[in-house]
Formats: C-alpha cells, structure tokens, sequence
C-alpha cells in the first residue's frame, strides 16, 4: 500500500512538472490531414501512451486486490482482459466446502 502511494504522488509531482512548464500563451497548431512525411494521426500517439498505461494500472490493481502478477495475456490485451475477468466475477473463488467428519 506504501508502494501504490509513493508510486501516485510520484506520478502526480512529474504530471505538474510537465503541465507547469508549458507556457501560457502556447499557440494551437492544427494540422489538417495527415502529418508531414506520414499517414499516421496525430491521435497514434495517444494510443502508443494508453497501452502501457493501461497495462501499469491494471498491475498495480491486480497486484493490490490479488496479490499476484498480470498473466500474458492480460498484458497483450492493455490490460483490458483484466478489467473484464474482474467485473465479470471470473477471479472469485467459489465458496469453501465444509468437510464432513
């Protein structure tokens, strides 16, 4: 729990750094079309950020909820696999047997 803490502020203190560098008065620069010396959107890079993002937090979920690593497949999938085995109740365990004596 003192992992995930440090980890967030830590996060959040470079998240103002960055934010807080940027001047006020940026200009816009919209580009219609594709980039210069490529087809690829300007919005390719936000996706290139949200996979390892989402892996990230999908880990330190699971790591705090189950104590255990994300699997191979939940790391190839962002993260998403994750999130869908827990809403759907996939990683709870089925109630204990009572033995019999």
């Amino acid at each position: 729990m003192k992992a995930l803490k440090l980890t967030l502020a830590a996060s959040f203190v470079a998240g103002a750094l960055a934010f807080g560098s940027a001047p006020a008065n940026a200009a816009i620069c919209v580009r219609c079309g594709p980039l210069a010396g490529g087809s690829v959107s300007s919005s390719t890079a936000w996706w290139i950020m949200a996979c390892p993002a989402g892996i990230v937090t999908a880990a330190l979920a699971k790591n705090w909820k189950r104590h255990k690593e994300l699997t191979a497949p939940e790391a190839w999938t962002c993260g998403l696999q994750y999130w869908w085995n827990e809403a759907t109740g996939q990683y709870d365990k089925p109630a204990r047997k009572h033995r019999r004596r």
